[in-house]
């Protein structure tokens, strides 16, 4: 196992060393299929079936050995398995030795940086094909994929798939094709009600294993009546569609320079262990997880009994041991809730078959961690074998964003429903003035339509491939200035 790179340590928390016999529910980094992490600084005399480029190692590295054959630009599309011997256009299929975004761990391709980041040893890599994409890693376990990323499916209950890149700021433009199941889609028992989608946007803390609009994280539109559809309620907007229909998705986001409301962390750091998984390099990091803000105020929306101030907490979070009897209300001390920042001018519109349906959402919530609450500085501690899975679990925690967070496209299928990515060469080409044209189609109850500022020129979402590599390169650079 690797210690935590130094550049992204956090001074008042543990230091992640090697813990033999570490669990495996820590993520792959303490798992057995990594056998070089942990390994010191190899040469060419201690490990002579190794290549070692031709950058520095740090003194003292302990991650992944370098190898010759290690992708350093892009890497390559993982093994694809087919889930029909039909040989069909857009057929669907697994990826069994790809490490997948689940169980609170997050994983991206990694390379060697021989050429420009001699200290960091290496850096983020997207994995083929080039462009915005289906993401092979930040899908549900349960989701099937073409072998282009282009076209993804779920055979059975609603789950859930985002793009490799995301959105910070800006106005973006992308079109999804509601495709019929196919034989690589469908389950092997019918489901009673048929093929269903949601379509939307969605943060990274949105569930995978649920539709787009089930938490308060996402924000979907749905195929059976076109209401459109966040922290599990649903508001009129729009028709039905279903295969068959494009359906476009817009959103605008403000400038990540322009001023917001307090309570947001605008610093970045990444926080992330090189491992070696199945012959291959990832970056290791824990995933940011729903804040207990966000989860009261999806018990007051859905009724629960919990009510949302800046001064309660869900009740869903309280514990105590079975037999003990409630704390009386001068016992209990309630956690006070971080208020909920927005982004302002942020909105949300949706478009089927050329057709604008309306501004479906407004004031979108910040994608930015919230500040973390005032704590008692510490001495950073090491992490033996001793130590529990709470401490280390809490030395490998990011309370900074780590410049990828944002809104992502997010599809959910159910019953061997199929959905096409279009990032560019869309079916039906939006105007200039798409943003005017989805105001003007009217928006939900409940939902402001007053705008403060000119929309800016929309993008398809296929021009920020590039921009994401440039951001990507900027963050290992800082990584490895720091």
């Amino acid at each position: 196992m690797s210690d935590v790179d130094a550049s992204s340590s956090v001074h008042d928390e543990p230091v992640l060393v090697d813990v033999p016999g570490a669990r495996t529910d820590l993520g792959l980094a303490h798992h057995h299929d990594t056998p070089d992490t942990g390994s010191p600084a190899p040469t060419e005399a201690s490990v002579p079936n190794v290549t070692i480029p031709s950058h520095r190692l740090p003194p003292g590295f302990r991650g992944p050995i370098p190898r010759a054959h290690d992708a350093e630009d892009i890497a390559p599309v993982p093994v694809w398995t087919p889930c029909t011997s039909e040989t069909l256009p857009d057929g669907l299929g697994l990826t069994p030795h790809l490490p997948m975004n689940k169980g609170g761990w997050r994983y991206m391709a990694a390379g060697p940086s021989a050429h420009t980041l001699p200290w960091t040893v290496y850096r983020s890599l997207e994995i083929a094909p080039e462009g915005v994409h289906w993401s092979w890693q930040d899908r549900s376990a349960f989701t099937r994929i073409s072998q282009d990323a282009m076209v993804v499916g779920a055979d059975k209950g609603f789950r859930s798939v985002r793009t490799n890149l995301g959105v910070r700021e800006g106005a973006w433009y992308v079109e999804l094709d509601v495709l019929p199941p196919d034989a690589s889609s469908m389950p092997t028992k019918p489901m009673r009600d048929g093929p269903h989608v949601r379509l939307g946007w969605g943060r990274r803390e949105a569930s995978l294993n649920a539709p787009v609009g089930w938490d308060a994280y996402s924000y979907g539109l749905r195929d059976q009546n076109g209401a459109c559809v966040s922290k599990s309620h649903l508001v009129p907007l729009g028709r039905p569609f279903g295969p068959g229909d494009v359906v476009g998705m817009y959103i605008r986001l403000p400038p990540v320079d322009a001023a917001r409301a307090p309570g947001t962390e605008s610093r970045i750091q990444q926080k992330r262990i090189p491992i070696r998984y199945k012959g291959q390099l990832y970056f290791e990091s824990l995933e940011y997880a729903p804040t207990r803000e966000m989860l009261a105020l999806m018990d007051e929306q859905r009724g629960s009994g919990s009510v949302w101030t800046s001064t309660t907490t869900s009740q869903a979070d309280e514990k105590r041991p079975r037999g003990r009897s409630a704390p009386s209300s001068h016992e209990r001390q309630q956690p006070t809730l971080r208020p909920l920042p927005t982004l302002e001018d942020s909105c949300i519109g949706f478009v089927v078959n050329g057709e604008p349906q309306g501004m479906a959402f407004t004031e979108l919530y910040d994608y930015r961690p919230l500040l973390p609450k005032p704590k008692k500085r510490r001495h950073p501690s090491e992490i033996t074998a001793h130590t529990n899975i709470s401490a280390i679990l809490k030395s490998r925690e990011n309370e900074l964003d780590d410049g990828m967070l944002g809104y992502y496209v997010m599809a959910s299928m159910y019953g061997g429903a199929r959905v096409r990515l279009r990032t560019d060469e869309f079916r039906y080409p939006p105007p200039a003035d798409l943003e005017d044209q989805l105001w003007r189609a009217g928006c939900p109850s409940g939902v402001s339509a007053q705008r403060q500022t000119a929309a800016p020129p929309w993008k398809p979402l296929a021009a920020r491939y590039q921009q994401a590599l440039d951001e990507a390169r900027h963050l290992d650079l800082a990584e490895e200035a720091s």
